[in-house]
């Protein structure tokens, strides 16, 4: 019971951690503040712009906003593309082969002719006969 739920909070953490990494570059912004407004800040040598390190958070904000567009994107390129490939390469070979004339030979044909001209159709398209 112990392993489930080690496992059920794995996989809740990983799950999460897509949704968490937008507020995960806001904690780390406000955590290293100083340090970014020294050292990072494009406009650091330009302190009546009162920048304060925002400059930096646009930045990473938008490389993770391309990074996950980026991804979604070829996942759903892959998708399509599995959809087209399984909708057109198998659709394709069967209805050619289903749409294809087929000739059969003569000694079928004549098979199959004595067959239909036989008494089953008759005994099968019959009412039921109940029994009083």
């Amino acid at each position: 019971m112990n392993g489930k739920r080690v496992i059920a909070y794995l996989l809740l953490t990983l799950i999460s951690f897509k949704i968490l990494i937008g507020p995960l570059v806001y904690l780390d912004f406000e955590l290293r503040k100083e340090f970014i407004i020294k050292n990072l800040c494009e406009n650091r040598f330009k302190p009546q712009l009162h920048c304060d390190g925002k400059c930096y958070l646009a930045k990473q904000l938008h490389k993770v906003a391309e990074d996950n567009a980026a991804n979604e994107a070829q996942k759903q390129g892959e998708n399509i593309k599995k959809v087209l490939e399984e909708v057109f390469d198998d659709s394709t070979s069967e209805l050619t082969n289903y749409f294809t004339p087929r000739r059969t030979p003569s000694s079928i044909c004549v098979v199959l002719s004595n067959f239909y001209l036989s008494d089953f159709r008759s005994v099968l398209l019959q009412p039921p006969a109940f029994m009083a």
